[in-house]
């Protein structure tokens, strides 16, 4: 089983499992798959950031407003 660690986005509320370590298994396979159960090593809470999820959304609706504005 491969090794994660859960990060909790404080400010949009969003949890994030992020890899820590391979298993076995995951490092001896082409595509690095692990089918074993996931480890949760620690837990931590980002305070000053929101999730990646959220800053590409935000971005990507101000990026089309602003290349599409009429003057």
């Amino acid at each position: 089983m491969c090794y994660y660690e859960k990060i909790h986005f404080v400010p949009c509320g969003h949890t994030e499992p992020r890899r820590i370590q391979y298993c076995h298994f995951a490092r001896n396979d082409p595509n690095h798959q692990c089918f074993g159960a996931w480890n949760i090593k620690r837990e931590w809470e980002q305070h000053e950031s929101e999730c990646n999820k959220c800053i590409e959304s935000r971005q990507t609706v101000h990026f089309s407003k602003s290349q599409y504005q009429v003057r």
